[in-house]
C-alpha cells in the first residue's frame, strides 16, 4: 500500500508542478484534482510507511525470493543446457539413420527379396516326401539364407561406416 501510495504522489506531484511552470494558464479543476490527490496519497503514504524492523523483514524476505529466483534460473540454465546436449545427440541420430537408410536401401530390397524367393521353398520343403527333393531344397533355403545373413553383414557395416562419418570431426 505504501509503494502504491507513494507512486500516485510523487507521479501526481511531477505532473502537477510541470504543468504549472509549462503551461501559461491553469484552470482550477486541475488544482480541485491535484491538490486532494496529493494530500491524500501523502496521508496515505505516511500513515502506512513500514517500521523499520518490518522493512527489515521486508527487505530479507525479498533477498530470499531472489536467491530462489537465481537457483531457479541455475536450475532452468542446466536443463536448458542438457536439452541442448540431448538435441543435437538427436540430430546426429537422425543424420546417421538418414544416411544408413539411403546407402542400405539396395541391400535391404535384395533381403526382402529373397526371404519371398525361400517362401515356396519353404513351402515344398513341408510338403515333399522325397528325400532327395528334400536335400535339394534344404540346400536352397540354406543358400538364401547365407545370402541374406551376407546382405545383413554389409548392412550392419555400412551402419558401423555411417555412424563413424557422422561422428568424426
Amino acid at each position: 500500500m505504501h509503494s502504491k501510495a507513494s507512486l500516485v504522489f510523487w507521479l501526481t506531484l511531477a505532473l502537477y508542478l510541470l504543468t504549472l511552470f509549462t503551461v501559461t494558464y491553469v484552470g482550477v479543476y486541475l488544482t480541485y484534482i491535484a491538490l486532494p490527490l496529493l494530500v491524500i496519497s501523502g496521508l496515505i503514504m505516511k500513515c502506512t510507511k513500514p517500521k523499520p524492523e518490518v522493512q527489515k523483514v521486508y527487505d530479507e524476505s525479498k533477498s530470499a525470493a531472489t536467491q530462489t529466483l537465481v537457483g531457479a534460473s541455475n536450475f532452468l540454465d542446466g536443463v536448458t543446457e542438457g536439452l541442448s546436449e540431448f538435441n543435437r545427440n538427436l540430430e546426429i541420430r537422425n543424420k546417421i539413420h538418414d544416411l544408413v537408410r539411403e546407402r542400405t536401401k539396395a541391400y535391404k530390397t535384395k533381403v526382402q527379396s529373397l526371404k519371398i524367393e525361400r517362401i515356396p521353398f519353404e513351402m515344398k520343403l513341408t510338403h515333399t516326401e522325397l528325400d532327395s527333393e528334400k536335400r535339394n531344397l534344404q540346400d536352397e533355403v540354406e543358400r538364401i539364407d547365407r545370402e541374406i545373413e551376407l546382405n545383413n553383414k554389409h548392412i550392419e557395416q555400412i551402419k558401423i561406416a555411417c555412424e563413424l562419418e557422422v561422428r568424426a570431426p
